[in-house]
């Protein structure tokens, strides 16, 4: 199979594209635990991946496999009935559990098709419009094969939580999820023919931004674009006031030593107005630093995202802003936008990555 890494993307060769289904990814599902319940649905195999010992056990068996408090034996449990429970929640494919000094890791290797049906409901609501489910499915897609490609020995290509994309199993399934995912099958965004890693966000606020703003020289072919469709979001525009003795303690349990807080302003902003650098002002003078580090430190999910002005008022720092996560790449409510106005999964994926293209893998 050709491959070439260029610049952080993929570059598959006309031969070395296959279906969904012949790419498994690997998925970190549970890590730093002491214990993991196992079952199959049908008849299962539980093998040590270094030693040819191999247990049979009986449909609905369930195994307890427990830390052995050091780096050590991995396992592999598998069933012909492609369902299996960890812990009680159900997955596709096979499961490993490998024995490391931080306890145990939990991956599950899975089909990619699979595994986008596993992101989808957890990701997008399954009762948004079918266009908007279908543009979702190819952005998960895309994202997991760039994941698998990159990295192809590692232990695991993703997570199962925000550093990747949400992913649940058969949990995170749906019936109206899944027809966006088997209508979009094998369909990813490529660049120049090579597969690109297709960001996305809740809500961009107005306009999405340059990947290169938020990943320095990588990715320059994921541009902003002027997004009006986000404004339906619930959280197109937000408002958190946080006292400064909060701001003071959370920059001190990052490493900078400041006096009590003043004010926060902007120094720079890119060209979509997010703040890529800001200066706190205290009464031991002026800290500078990215705005995405600060959101980071006061919490993602309080300050929504670096598209925001700020202003002081009875001791607290008052944060105005719009949309939700990084902004790069699909706005997962202006895609909704756009379906609510007649837009396909198309025109929808063009508007949010103009420079790719669709391609189907054979």
């Amino acid at each position: 199979m050709g491959r070439w890494l260029m610049s952080g993307i993929l570059l598959l060769s006309s031969a070395g594209l296959c279906s969904g289904e012949e790419w498994p990814v690997r998925v970190l599902i549970q890590e730093g635990v002491l214990a993991v319940d196992l079952r199959g649905a049908g008849p299962s195999q539980l093998e040590e991946l270094e030693r040819p010992l191999i247990r049979y056990l009986p449909p609905g068996k369930e195994v307890r496999l427990a830390w052995e408090g050091r780096d050590g034996t991995k396992f592999r449990l598998r069933t012909d009935a492609d369902l299996l429970w960890v812990n009680g929640r159900p997955y596709r494919g096979s499961i490993e559990v490998w024995n490391t000094a931080g306890g145990l890791q939990v991956i599950n290797q899975v089909a990619l098709e699979d595994y986008v049906r596993g992101v989808m409901k957890v990701e997008a609501d399954p009762n948004w419009p079918l266009e908007a489910l279908k543009a979702q499915a190819v952005v998960a897609r895309t994202y997991g094969l760039y994941e698998r490609l990159v990295n192809p020995e590692a232990p695991y290509h993703l997570e199962s939580g925000t550093a990747s994309q949400v992913y649940r199993g058969i949990s995170g399934e749906d019936p109206r999820s899944d027809k966006a995912v088997e209508a979009t099958r094998g369909v990813v965004l490529v660049y120049r023919g090579l597969i690109i890693p297709a960001f996305y966000h809740a809500a961009s606020g107005g306009r999405t931004e340059d990947a290169i703003e938020v990943w320095e020289k990588k990715y320059p072919f994921i541009i902003g674009v002027e997004d009006p469709f986000s404004v339906i979001a619930p959280h197109h525009q937000w408002q958190v006031a946080i006292p400064g003795s909060e701001i003071q303690e959370a920059l001190t349990r990052g490493g900078w030593s400041v006096g009590e807080i003043r004010r926060i302003e902007a120094v720079r902003r890119t060209r979509s107005g997010r703040i890529s650098l800001l200066r706190i002002s205290h009464d031991g003078g002026a800290l500078q630093m990215g705005g995405k580090w600060l959101r980071q430190l006061l919490g993602p999910n309080r300050i929504r995202s670096t598209r925001f002005t700020t202003y002081p008022q009875d001791g607290k720092i008052v944060f105005e802003g719009q949309g939700w996560g990084h902004g790069v790449g699909m706005s997962q409510w202006g895609a909704k936008g756009m379906a609510d106005l007649a837009y396909d999964s198309t025109g929808i994926l063009k508007h949010y990555f103009p420079l790719a293209e669709l391609r189907r893998l054979p």
